[in-house]
Protein backbone atom coordinates (compact mmCIF):
# COMPACT_ATOMS: atom_id res chain seq x y z
CA UNK A 1 0.00 0.00 0.00
CA UNK A 2 3.08 2.69 0.81
CA UNK A 3 4.86 1.96 -2.66
CA UNK A 4 1.08 2.92 -4.40
CA UNK A 5 0.72 5.52 -1.73
CA UNK A 6 3.95 6.92 -3.16
CA UNK A 7 3.11 6.60 -6.92
CA UNK A 8 -0.14 8.44 -6.44
CA UNK A 9 2.05 11.15 -4.61
CA UNK A 10 4.58 11.28 -7.44
CA UNK A 11 2.10 11.89 -10.02
CA UNK A 12 -0.09 14.46 -8.45
CA UNK A 13 3.16 16.67 -7.38
CA UNK A 14 4.71 15.79 -11.09
CA UNK A 15 1.31 16.78 -12.24
CA UNK A 16 1.42 20.25 -10.07
CA UNK A 17 4.98 21.34 -10.31
CA UNK A 18 4.86 20.98 -13.87
CA UNK A 19 1.73 23.18 -14.43
CA UNK A 20 3.37 25.89 -12.35
CA UNK A 21 6.74 26.06 -14.17
CA UNK A 22 4.61 25.66 -17.00
CA UNK A 23 2.86 29.37 -15.82
CA UNK A 24 5.97 30.37 -14.64
CA UNK A 25 7.66 30.19 -17.94
CA UNK A 26 5.09 30.76 -20.53
CA UNK A 27 4.52 34.10 -22.17
CA UNK A 28 1.22 35.09 -23.21
CA UNK A 29 0.22 35.48 -27.42
CA UNK A 30 -0.37 39.01 -26.49
CA UNK A 31 3.23 39.28 -25.11
CA UNK A 32 5.29 37.71 -27.64
CA UNK A 33 7.14 39.81 -30.18
CA UNK A 34 7.71 38.66 -33.82
CA UNK A 35 10.16 36.54 -35.10
CA UNK A 36 11.23 35.16 -32.04
CA UNK A 37 9.82 31.55 -30.92
CA UNK A 38 8.07 30.62 -28.11
CA UNK A 39 6.74 27.74 -26.67
CA UNK A 40 2.70 27.14 -25.94
CA UNK A 41 1.66 26.70 -22.46
CA UNK A 42 0.96 22.85 -23.01
CA UNK A 43 4.49 22.27 -25.05
CA UNK A 44 6.44 23.75 -21.94
CA UNK A 45 3.86 21.55 -19.64
CA UNK A 46 4.64 18.45 -20.80
CA UNK A 47 8.82 19.25 -21.10
CA UNK A 48 8.68 20.00 -17.68
CA UNK A 49 6.36 16.63 -17.12
CA UNK A 50 8.84 14.59 -18.50
CA UNK A 51 11.73 15.63 -17.08
CA UNK A 52 10.60 16.07 -13.17
CA UNK A 53 8.56 12.60 -13.23
CA UNK A 54 11.34 10.12 -13.38
CA UNK A 55 13.09 12.90 -10.51
CA UNK A 56 9.60 12.27 -8.46
CA UNK A 57 9.07 8.81 -9.00
CA UNK A 58 13.10 7.61 -7.94
CA UNK A 59 14.06 10.13 -5.67
CA UNK A 60 11.21 11.84 -4.16
CA UNK A 61 9.54 8.91 -4.17
CA UNK A 62 12.21 6.43 -2.69
CA UNK A 63 13.87 9.26 -0.22
CA UNK A 64 9.76 9.57 0.67
CA UNK A 65 9.65 5.95 1.56
CA UNK A 66 12.90 6.08 3.91
CA UNK A 67 11.63 9.08 6.02
CA UNK A 68 8.34 7.38 6.17
CA UNK A 69 9.60 3.69 7.85
CA UNK A 70 11.86 5.95 9.80
CA UNK A 71 9.04 8.52 11.19
CA UNK A 72 6.84 4.79 11.56
CA UNK A 73 9.90 4.14 14.27
CA UNK A 74 10.01 7.57 16.29
CA UNK A 75 7.11 7.99 18.28
CA UNK A 76 6.16 11.76 18.50
CA UNK A 77 4.16 12.88 21.28
CA UNK A 78 3.13 16.47 19.50
CA UNK A 79 1.50 16.37 15.47
CA UNK A 80 3.03 19.52 14.95
CA UNK A 81 6.63 18.78 16.19
CA UNK A 82 6.24 15.76 13.74
CA UNK A 83 5.02 18.21 11.03
CA UNK A 84 7.78 20.78 11.71
CA UNK A 85 10.12 17.65 11.67
CA UNK A 86 9.34 16.08 8.65
CA UNK A 87 8.95 19.82 6.54
CA UNK A 88 13.35 20.43 7.43
CA UNK A 89 13.84 16.48 6.89
CA UNK A 90 12.26 17.10 3.30
CA UNK A 91 13.78 20.13 2.06
CA UNK A 92 16.99 18.66 3.29
CA UNK A 93 15.90 16.00 0.60
CA UNK A 94 15.15 18.54 -2.00
CA UNK A 95 18.56 19.74 -1.58
CA UNK A 96 19.82 16.69 -1.54
CA UNK A 97 18.42 15.41 -4.52
CA UNK A 98 19.16 18.46 -6.43
CA UNK A 99 23.15 17.62 -5.11
CA UNK A 100 23.08 14.28 -6.29
CA UNK A 101 21.66 15.59 -9.67
CA UNK A 102 24.58 17.83 -10.01
CA UNK A 103 26.79 15.44 -9.38
CA UNK A 104 25.39 13.11 -11.83
CA UNK A 105 25.50 15.99 -14.59
CA UNK A 106 28.83 16.71 -13.26
CA UNK A 107 30.42 13.29 -13.79
CA UNK A 108 28.81 12.59 -17.11
CA UNK A 109 28.87 16.07 -18.79
CA UNK A 110 32.07 17.48 -16.93
CA UNK A 111 29.78 20.54 -15.59
CA UNK A 112 26.68 21.10 -13.41
CA UNK A 113 25.24 23.78 -15.95
CA UNK A 114 24.79 26.05 -13.32
CA UNK A 115 22.12 23.48 -11.55
CA UNK A 116 24.23 24.35 -8.28
CA UNK A 117 22.83 27.81 -7.55
CA UNK A 118 20.33 29.54 -5.43
CA UNK A 119 17.55 28.48 -7.59
CA UNK A 120 18.14 25.65 -8.51
CA UNK A 121 18.68 24.33 -4.62
CA UNK A 122 15.49 26.23 -4.04
CA UNK A 123 13.37 24.84 -6.64
CA UNK A 124 14.36 21.19 -5.72
CA UNK A 125 13.09 22.58 -1.61
CA UNK A 126 10.00 23.84 -3.36
CA UNK A 127 9.71 20.44 -5.12
CA UNK A 128 10.52 18.46 -1.85
CA UNK A 129 7.91 20.22 -0.05
CA UNK A 130 4.92 19.92 -2.72
CA UNK A 131 5.99 16.71 -2.30
CA UNK A 132 5.51 16.66 0.98
CA UNK A 133 1.91 17.80 1.47
CA UNK A 134 0.92 16.01 -1.21
CA UNK A 135 2.34 13.08 0.80
CA UNK A 136 0.39 14.08 3.82
CA UNK A 137 -2.92 14.62 1.95
CA UNK A 138 -3.24 11.27 0.31
CA UNK A 139 -2.24 9.51 4.04
CA UNK A 140 -5.40 11.50 5.12
CA UNK A 141 -7.06 10.64 1.97
CA UNK A 142 -6.26 7.22 1.85
CA UNK A 143 -7.70 6.41 5.36
CA UNK A 144 -10.56 8.03 4.89
CA UNK A 145 -11.08 5.86 1.88
CA UNK A 146 -9.68 2.62 4.19
CA UNK A 147 -13.03 2.69 6.17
Amino acid sequence: MRILEKIITSVLSTLIFSLSLAFLEYTPVAEQQAGIGYNSLEGLYILYFFYSFPIYLLGGGFYSYLVDVYFDIIQFRNEFLKYIIGFLVYVAGGLLVVGVLSVIILLTDGGTGGLLTFGALMFGALAALLFYHISLISKKALKLFAR
